[in-house]
């Protein structure tokens, strides 16, 4: 993400079967499969931290580092890897990371 990037509200399919609503930056939006929400207050927010979703983590051949947040645990590039570009660099898949709920103070 980078200065000048849009921000939209989008939907996540959790692994709990539950869809809530997300903000990302439009070009993560469109490389990890997300749908655009119609509004901030159609469905529930994610309850916990954006670096909780499901992702995978790539690296380019200059050793960039991506980790890419995706929409579903549907989605190829979870199931079965491969590549991505984005800003012009190209990253391969080198693992997918699966949903975290740390517990709260709250009740969790």
């Amino acid at each position: 993400m980078g200065v000048g990037d849009e921000f939209k509200f989008y939907h996540y399919e959790s692994d709990n079967g539950n869809t809530y609503i997300v903000k990302l930056s439009t070009l993560i939006a469109e490389k990890g499969t997300f749908n655009e929400a119609s509004s901030a207050l159609e469905l529930p927010a994610w309850p916990y931290n954006t670096k909780n979703m499901r992702h995978v983590t790539g690296v380019s051949d200059t050793g960039k580092r991506l980790r890419l947040p995706l929409a579903s645990n549907a989605d190829a590039l979870y199931i079965s890897g491969g590549s991505v570009s984005l800003h012009g660099t190209t990253f391969k898949i080198e693992g997918a990371i699966g949903e975290r709920r740390p517990a709260s103070a709250i009740g969790g």
